[in-house]
C-alpha cells in the first residue's frame, strides 16, 4: 500500500512541474454563425411566435368572457375586460423584450 501512495505522490509532483500554458480570456463571445444557421436567433424567433400565439388565445378567451357576460352575467363581462387589458399589456411587454434582447446581446437577426 505504501508503494501505491509513493507512486501517486511522485506522479502528482511530476505533473505539478509540467509547464501548462492556457490562453484564458475574460471576454465572453458568441460564436460566429452563418445567417441560416444561428441557433440563438432561431430560439428567439420561436419564442416570438409562441408569444403571438399565446396573445391570440388570451384575446379570444377575454372576448369569450365578454360575450358570455352579455347574456346577463355582468361580473363575467367585467372580468373579460380586465383580462383583455392584462393580456394586451403582457403581450406588448414580451414583444418589446425581443428587440431589446437582440440589441443588448447583439444576437439573432430577423
Amino acid at each position: 500500500m505504501d508503494g501505491y501512495l509513493q507512486v501517486a505522490a511522485d506522479l502528482t509532483h511530476h505533473l505539478a512541474m509540467v509547464p501548462m500554458d492556457f490562453g484564458w480570456t475574460t471576454d465572453p463571445k458568441l460564436p460566429d454563425f452563418d445567417e441560416g444557421d444561428d441557433p440563438i436567433g432561431t430560439a428567439i424567433n420561436w419564442g416570438q411566435g409562441i408569444i403571438v400565439v399565446i396573445g391570440i388565445i388570451g384575446v379570444l378567451f377575454a372576448a369569450g368572457k365578454m360575450a358570455i357576460g352579455k347574456f346577463g352575467r355582468s361580473d363575467l363581462a367585467a372580468d373579460g375586460v380586465g383580462g383583455l387589458v392584462w393580456t394586451i399589456m403582457g403581450i406588448s411587454l414580451m414583444l418589446v423584450a425581443v428587440p431589446v434582447i437582440r440589441a443588448v446581446a447583439n444576437v439573432g437577426g430577423g
